[in-house]
């Protein structure tokens, strides 16, 4: 039931890999972000939410689409920017869409001109991403999707100021935001830019 609300391609492709049975933070979220809602994912690690992420991203925007990009996937460091780009070539391999990862242990020149000769998908830092935007080569109007992982990383890492920013500067758009644990912390990040989300929370 779960595949058949997916694409064809993606849900072949979840089968070859051995996505047999969805998990718990998929099986719940990834319906209502078909369905156009704002979500906030709540749960441990392990529970999905960076393949929900992925898998939503994926189904969301189908196909390549003109240069600027679609979906905004902010996380909280280099090594999770490269596992969540690892993770959308293995899943999106059988369409032409496009990722860039972003972060401060790259070249931000090198980083922005592939941005800006065209993506669908950017997955990044908070800070990287607002370098490169504020060096004028960051369209986000075209914006359909913007998801924030480990919500509480951004906070401890002093990055909320960073994402309200962002947030502020985006279009009418998707909101998602997952993390282990709903505080009032993270409460006080997203208010300002999702006004009724619908709230999955995976028991550990």
């Amino acid at each position: 039931m779960f595949k058949e609300k997916l694409n064809k391609k993606l849900a072949a492709l979840l089968s070859e890999h051995g996505f047999e049975e969805p998990l718990e933070m998929q099986l719940k979220c990834i319906p209502k972000i078909n369905g156009g809602s704002d979500v906030i994912g709540i749960g441990p690690e392990g529970c999905g939410k960076s393949s929900t992420i992925i898998i939503s991203a994926i189904q969301k925007l189908t196909a390549a689409f003109e240069d600027a990009p679609r979906a905004l996937i902010i996380v909280a460091d280099e090594a999770k920017v490269l596992a969540m780009l690892e993770q959308f070539k293995l899943l999106s391999y059988n369409t032409d869409l496009r990722a860039e990862a972003v972060f401060e242990g790259g070249k931000i020149d090198k980083q922005t001109e592939a941005i800006y000769f065209g993506t669908d998908i950017v997955i990044g830092t908070p800070k990287r991403v607002m370098e490169i935007y504020f060096k004028k080569n960051f369209n986000l109007n075209k914006i359909k999707l913007f998801v924030i992982d480990d919500a509480e990383m951004a906070i401890k890492n002093a990055a909320h100021g960073q994402i309200d920013r962002m947030a502020l500067s985006l279009p009418k758009c998707q909101h998602l935001v997952f993390a282990n644990e709903l505080n009032e912390k993270i409460e006080k990040l997203i208010e300002k830019f999702i006004v009724a989300p619908v709230i999955v929370k995976i028991e550990a």
